[in-house]
Parts: structure tokens; C-alpha cells; sequence
């Protein structure tokens, strides 16, 4: 049976909770509002986090809701195919950044497609595999000239944060799971 295509994308608008956010509590609400949206949609192919109108955010917000927002969505506890934020201006582009790097994860720039957060490594990984398209992990391993060990761990990092989505490769199966990759996609968008 071959997989249900996903194309739906869901904008979550940040600055409803207003254009200063501030305090854990806050943080905390709008990330409960958040994941209401996503337990209570059909399932979702890109999930775009706007930040357009926002003006600031104390770091305490930004942890609370992007940093445990990006611990469920690793852990499989929330579900998106992919997340990109949009709208960030320098101000809260600088909080969101200081957030990640200081929990060591990673956020796609939806509107620069360029990484936030603890990206060192992941950046030149992350620029191939968007050249590369649909591809298999051994095709990234061979294009940076790395192990297939260590191209598979650059893109479970990806996938966990919502930059690439994978689904299981068809074809013959030669004793082991084998996965396709891609930048997540929505007709709405892509």
C-alpha cells in the first residue's frame, strides 16, 4: 500500500498573543495552543510558525515555547512532516537563535531556508540535501564525502527538527529499513 500523500500546511499565527511576549507562562500558553491545533488537525505536511508582527520576546518565552516546542516534536510527541518559522525580524531572529543554540537544536528560516540554532555542523548538510531533492541517505554520504554512519545521524537532526521529511524507500528490500528524503513540501506553499 503505498503511503498517503500529505499536503496540508498550517500557519500558526504567533502574534496573536501579542507583540511583546514575555514570561514562561506565556511562553507555555501559546506552545498549549500551539499543539491544540495540531492534535486537533488532519495531518500536516508543513507547519509554518509566523512570527510576522511580533516586536519582541524575552528569552524565557522563547524557550518555553519554541524550545519545548522543538523537545516534543523531536521525541514524536507532536506531529508535523515539517516546521520553518516565518516572519522573523532581526530582534526576534537573535532570541530564537540564542534559544536553540543554548538547547542545541535547529530551526529552518522559512523565509531564508537558512538554519537557526546549533547549526555548525548541519549547515553545508542541510544546503546539500535541498540541492540534492528526493534522495537516499548513501547519495548525501557520497556528495559531502562523509560515512553513511554520519550522514544518517546529520539527518535524524533534520528530520527531528522539521527541516526534512523522510519516508520509507520503495524498492527491494535488502535486509535493513531504507528511507527517502525531502524538504517538506505543501501544495499551498511549494
Amino acid at each position: 500500500m503505498k503511503p498517503q500523500k500529505r499536503e496540508t500546511l498550517l500557519s500558526y499565527p504567533v502574534k496573536e498573543h501579542g507583540t511583546f511576549l514575555a514570561t514562561r507562562a506565556k511562553g507555555a500558553e501559546t506552545r498549549q495552543a500551539l499543539e491544540g491545533q495540531l492534535v486537533d488537525a488532519v495531518p500536516i505536511a508543513l507547519l509554518i510558525i509566523d512570527f510576522g508582527g511580533v516586536e519582541a520576546m524575552t528569552n524565557s518565552f522563547v524557550d518555553e515555547f519554541l524550545g519545548k516546542f522543538y523537545l516534543l516534536l523531536a521525541a514524536g510527541d507532536i506531529h508535523a512532516d515539517g516546521v520553518r518559522l516565518a516572519g522573523l525580524d532581526e530582534e526576534t531572529r537573535e532570541g530564537v537563535t540564542v534559544c536553540l543554540e543554548r538547547r542545541k537544536q535547529i530551526a529552518v528560516d522559512g523565509d531564508t531556508y537558512e538554519l537557526l540554532g546549533d547549526a555548525a555542523l548541519l549547515t553545508d548538510t542541510y544546503a546539500q540535501a535541498r540541492q540534492l531533492g528526493d534522495f537516499r541517505a548513501a547519495q548525501l554520504a557520497e556528495a559531502l564525502g562523509i560515512s553513511l554512519p554520519n550522514a544518517n545521524n546529520r539527518l535524524k537532526k533534520l528530520v527531528e527538527a522539521g527541516a526534512l521529511y523522510r519516508e520509507r524507500a520503495s524498492g527491494p528490500d535488502r535486509g535493513g529499513k531504507e528511507y527517502t528524503y525531502r524538504q517538506p513540501r505543501s501544495g499551498a506553499r511549494d
